[in-house]
């Protein structure tokens, strides 16, 4: 089966609107989430022959194996896994792929047995969730307490509707902490905390798929790292569409119904049956194609993420219809991989280059201190956060033909002369 071809066609016999460069993506993700848990999973700590205590155990994983990782660039065990964000304003059908996947019942990952050994883990998370319910808490006994998402959530796919359920959690005092855990489970997948009674302390291989509202995304604290972005414009005609389908939808014959429910029951077959695949017959290794190494050294392509896009490749590359198991995984541009890049790539500068436009039109033709452009960026883009908004700068304003620091000359006057920024032409006086 080729799975991209045969869930497009699922989808347009659904009368699924605006979906086709988005649906690739979601697929890459499930393909990442396979080699990550091949890379990473020997090293279980929910494995009941050796856990942190036996009630935080996960006895039948299907996940767990004795693989030895096969992927460590720069000597550390990588992290494949494609964490999605589909940033969209209400209505405009921003939840439909995740609950494509993960809808309880119907969803094409979905699985009555999810939790006790067959297939994947699937979860729509709750509207709001606390630090302690997210990554666990110590009891009184010095134990891991509870049964947290992340424990739960292990080697699955957890789903939420609004992402702001968790980033709003983090602005709460009994979830004060629940910032730096996000990212590092998403990052690497550890959670490490220490409490009155002992450490919370474990790993964890979930991936998030979440929905987002525009006035609700924040670009803070190095989300943008860990996320794949997908971005659903709105118009008038998209609108018109949608409301067709809908019409659509609602006129299907109960054959046309059945035929569909069947080609969904066979799509989640291969799903699990390539879970198995890829557990018990893993790759000996992965090679990249000289022509995606030079996909990622494109100007375009950002530094931090070039890994991100390397997920992606890694992604799709487990998703084909030859895979093999036993081999090496070579990962190689075709004219769908090559698509698909342009296409997310496409999606994640029309939302990363927004916080870019509003510094450049705000302040165009402006020097200024760096401590000021600071404040302004942590006070527009970061919330507040003085540390990220130096970090925003570093990562996305150097580099500019348009920017540029100076420290300016001052002729007969003593003391510590800052830094300036401009903004704008580059007329600026530059000391020697």
């Amino acid at each position: 089966m080729d799975i991209f071809n045969n869930l497009q066609n699922f989808c347009d016999e659904n009368h699924y609107i605006n979906v086709q460069d988005k649906v690739p993506i979601f697929l890459c993700s499930v393909g990442a989430h396979l080699f990550n848990t091949i890379n990473k999973c020997s090293r279980c700590d929910f494995d009941p022959a050796n856990p942190i205590d036996e009630y935080f155990s996960i006895p039948d994983c299907p996940m767990r194996h004795d693989n030895p990782p096969l992927y460590t660039p720069m000597s550390r065990l990588a992290d494949t896994r494609i964490h999605i964000l589909v940033r969209g304003a209400k209505g405009s059908g921003k939840n439909v792929l995740i609950d494509l996947f993960l809808a309880e019942g119907t969803g094409l990952l979905w699985n009555p047995d999810g939790f006790n050994g067959v297939g994947f883990r699937t979860m729509m998370g709750a509207q709001s969730v606390t630090e302690a319910g997210m990554f666990g808490s110590i009891n009184e006994d010095g134990y891991v307490g509870g049964r947290p998402l992340a424990r739960e959530m292990c080697g699955g796919f957890l789903g939420f509707e609004e992402f702001s359920s968790i980033t709003d959690a983090s602005r709460k005092e009994h979830s004060m902490d629940m910032k730096n855990q996000l990212l590092t489970s998403l990052d690497s997948g550890r959670v490490q905390k220490g409490m009155r009674n002992g450490w919370v302390r474990y790993n964890t291989r979930y991936t998030v798929w979440a929905g987002t509202q525009p006035a609700r995304f924040e670009l803070v604290s190095g989300l943008d790292r860990r996320f794949f972005i997908i971005d659903i414009e709105m118009n008038r005609g998209l609108e018109l569409e949608y409301k067709k389908a809908q019409n659509a939808q609602a006129r299907m014959s109960p054959s046309q119904r059945v035929g569909l429910a069947n080609q969904a029951i066979e799509m989640r077959t291969w799903f699990v049956n390539r879970m198995l695949e890829a557990t018990l017959n893993p790759p000996k290794g992965v090679v990249f194609s000289e022509e995606f190494e030079e996909w990622v050294l494109r100007d375009t392509v950002r530094s931090f993420e070039s890994d991100l896009f390397r997920r992606l490749a890694i992604g799709y590359a487990m998703m084909q219809p030859n895979w093999k198991g036993g081999e090496i995984l070579n990962v190689s541009v075709d004219e769908r991989l090559a698509s698909i890049l342009a296409s997310s790539l496409k999606m994640r500068r029309n939302v990363m280059d927004a916080d870019l436009a509003l510094v450049k039109t705000t302040y165009w033709n402006e020097d200024m201190p760096r401590s000021k452009l600071v404040k302004e960026v942590s006070r527009a883009i970061t919330n507040g956060d003085y540390t990220q908004a130096k970090r925003w700068i570093e990562e996305n304003l150097i580099g500019e033909d348009w920017y540029r620091e100076y420290v300016p000359q001052i002729h007969g006057k003593r003391g510590r002369r800052g830094v300036m920024c401009r903004i704008g032409m580059p007329d600026a006086e530059e000391d020697d």
